[in-house]
């Protein structure tokens, strides 16, 4: 997957063939196509390499502003992985840092920009030709009025919806700017049969806005009470941006469709910028994260290395010990066979006897005493040889006297 901006992607394709772009980002040619479209950015027509490579006059399209909404970036090929667990610093660090998304055009210029291209917003009372969403609303809200047996199940036991005037009106209000934000190129979504959940998609941005009664209530079951009045109020808020539209002495819904419209889209780019600001913020946040891990793991290394090597001092200053101690053993051994034969005389009987004694006793000082088996390694280890202990050495078998 390759993330480019706009501006680099569209000189990309205005330099060399599409076909040959996308060979070297791993993607088909019509796949590079859409994401171009997606991103509004013109490509070369059919054609256009050959009158470049004939000398023939071509024409290089502009590219256009960024539509309200729409990325800066344009992110080329299949989605990435999601992240692993446990995750990977060293990995997430080797990415490239996150970059500040940098907006040159101001808020009130993208305003004027859009209220210069936006067309006239006409208010349509008649429904017979509404936008797709109401059409089907409408449809589905015929089919309340079958017969529970003919109705579809999830709506054999509801009432339609849009028999009242108030109903009506409001269903009126939604096709009108329905169809003026699809005229602009947007998006209008409606997510409920009562049409109570709507918006508009600008650019990658979902906008919500409600269009009710104000004294609109939910019950529990999910059923929308709205007061029966001889004048019903209709209010319109966008959740976003804290906007509203009454019906007042100023004027009707009706009146300010084009107002509403306009706000709907402002907005969708205004929440584009503060999503990309947080996405932004994040991804740093996420990398001093993953630095913080990388500092924390080195810190935890280096501790068990130093809590190894105050071990294995330990050991050796323990093997020392016991070496001296069996060296100063072996030492006493000597000097006690010494001090025992010079005791036991020159008693001719027992000369055989102390003999052998003396031998085995020195034979288990030599096999104890570390001396001369001691090996000091590279590292500046020492460690013992295995002992091999000679057959003279062993306990003598002692006959009677």
């Amino acid at each position: 997957m390759a993330t480019i901006s706009r501006e680099a992607l569209y000189d990309l394709v205005w330099n060399e063939p599409v076909r040959t772009i996308a060979q070297r980002m791993g993607v088909s040619d019509v796949w590079l196509k859409k994401c171009c479209a997606k991103a509004c950015i013109p490509v070369p027509d059919r054609g256009y390499w050959a009158k470049l490579r004939a000398d023939k006059t071509v024409i290089r399209q502009k590219l256009p502003l960024r539509p309200p909404g729409m990325p800066t970036d344009v992110t080329i090929g299949t989605d990435p992985l999601p992240r692993r667990w446990p995750p990977d610093p060293e990995a997430e660090l080797a990415a490239p840092p996150p970059t500040e998304p940098t907006l040159v055009e101001s808020i009130e210029s993208v305003t004027a920009r859009v209220d210069r291209l936006l067309g006239k917003v006409r208010f349509v009372r008649d429904l017979g030709s509404a936008h797709r969403l109401i059409r089907h609303t409408l449809d589905e809200d015929a089919l309340r009025r079958l017969k529970p047996s003919d109705a579809p199940l999830r709506l054999r036991y509801s009432d339609p919806v849009f028999e009242t005037p108030f109903e009506r009106r409001r269903l009126q209000i939604l096709n009108s700017l329905f169809l003026a934000l699809t005229d602009a190129g947007h998006q209008p979504w409606l997510n409920e049969p009562q049409a109570r959940k709507v918006g508009v998609t600008v650019g990658t941005q979902k906008v919500s806005f409600a269009l009710d009664h104000p004294r609109t209530r939910t019950q529990a079951n999910g059923v929308v009470q709205a007061p029966r009045e001889a004048y019903e109020i209709l209010r319109l808020d966008i959740s976003a941006s804290g906007d509203s539209w009454t019906d007042d002495d100023g004027g009707r819904i009706e009146d300010r469709l084009r107002e509403i419209v306009l706000k709907l889209i402002v907005v969708g780019e205004v929440q584009y910028r503060t999503n990309a600001h947080r996405t932004y913020e994040n991804a740093c946040r996420r990398r001093a994260e993953m630095e913080r891990m990388i500092a924390d793991r080195r810190a935890e290394a280096a501790r068990l290395a130093r809590e190894k090597a105050a071990k294995a001092d330990a050991e050796r200053r323990t093997a020392l010990l016991r070496m001296v101690a069996d060296h100063r053993a072996a030492q006493d051994i000597r000097a006690f066979v010494v001090t025992a034969l010079e005791a036991l005389g020159s008693s001719t009987a027992k000369e055989g006897l102390a003999a052998d004694w003396a031998a085995w006793a020195l034979g288990v000082a030599d096999q104890i005493d570390p001396v001369g088996r001691l090996h000091i390694a590279e590292d500046g280890t020492a460690a013992e040889t295995s002992a091999v202990v000679p057959a003279a050495h062993l306990c003598p078998d002692h006959h009677g006297e």
